[in-house]
């Protein structure tokens, strides 16, 4: 079920058009990536989905609503601004109790939002004196308040350290597990979006280039497919597929796994043969290339 669908949607601002003609949908209870250079269009298709910007052209619903009309949409989304401001000589504690009042959030769901989010060592500190990375969990923590469906976030790992942007991701990970909560997440750094995201939408210079999952993306672009196999024999199976025409590589990764290269147009053939290999097939995996190597693909493609 899509719980964002974009239909030719243009967003200008006086001579300059943010983003034009885009059509996208959001699956629920995904991590989805928008992915793009500066200045692509993922901040404005951002501001769009929480209601903050209304479009030029077209039409836009989250929840099957327009979230610029209504209150009630814009109650189910928490959002994460790429520069929050927070008031920094207040405690951290003091800071997320005034938010929960207003929210009407009660005391019990806010520590054990606080506990989520790891924020219970540093409850007495002024914002002002937190580290970068405890800031943003801060931020993470104000915009899960009130238990929303959606999560929005604007570069959550902008101008961390490497330490501290693995620990947000990490976060991020656990917050999608134990909430079901979907996300959207922008970034410009592709491996950490990579890390995080099941879904995509590949924006640049206002045009969305494409979007879907990304496994079904990889065999979209990518010419090969490569799988990882998991066997009980590996030497039997070995022998099985290296006499498939479609099988361009089969290679022992250990005693139990093989990397297996198929050629485009085959997936569906080689998926079916290791349904009928089940005796000896225990599981198996799609290997992505990485996002950029996709992300170059999609934009070589429009070229």
């Amino acid at each position: 079920m899509a719980i964002v669908e974009f239909s030719g949607v243009t967003k200008r601002f006086r001579n300059t058009v943010a983003l034009r003609d885009a059509s996208f949908t959001i699956p629920e209870r995904s991590i989805t990536a928008f992915l793009g250079p500066n200045g692509a269009g993922k901040t404005t298709s951002m501001k769009l989905i929480m209601g903050f910007l209304r479009p030029t052209k077209g039409k836009l619903t989250v929840f099957g609503e327009d979230p610029f009309r209504s209150e009630e949409v814009r109650k189910r989304i928490g959002f994460m601004p790429e520069r929050p401001v927070y008031p920094m000589d207040l405690p951290v504690e003091d800071f997320l109790e005034h938010l929960a009042r207003l929210r009407k959030v009660g005391k019990t769901d806010l520590n054990r939002l606080v506990r989520l989010v790891g924020l219970e060592k540093v409850l007495d500190t002024k914002i002002g004196d937190l580290s970068r990375g405890y800031i943003q969990r801060v931020g993470i923590a104000q915009s899960l308040l009130g238990d929303p469906e959606l999560l929005v976030l604007d570069e959550p790992t902008a101008n961390l350290d490497p330490t501290s942007r693995r620990e947000i991701l990490e976060l991020l990970k656990l917050l999608h597990k134990e909430l079901g909560v979907s996300m959207i997440i922008s970034s410009h750094i592709i491996p950490e979006l990579q890390e995080v995201s099941s879904y995509c939408v590949f924006i640049d210079k206002g045009l969305v280039l494409d979007y879907g999952y990304l496994g079904d993306l990889w065999k979209k672009y990518i010419t090969e497919a490569v799988f990882i196999i998991e066997t009980r024999d590996i030497n039997a199976l070995a022998r099985i597929l290296i006499e498939k025409p479609y099988i361009k590589l089969v290679k022992k990764v250990d005693k139990s796994l093989l990397e297996v290269a198929v050629e485009p147009g085959y997936y569906k053939s080689f998926e079916g043969l290791l349904s009928e290999l089940g005796q000896i097939v225990t599981g198996f995996s799609f290997k992505t290339a990485s996002l950029g190597d996709l992300y170059g693909k999609i934009v070589g493609s429009r070229s």
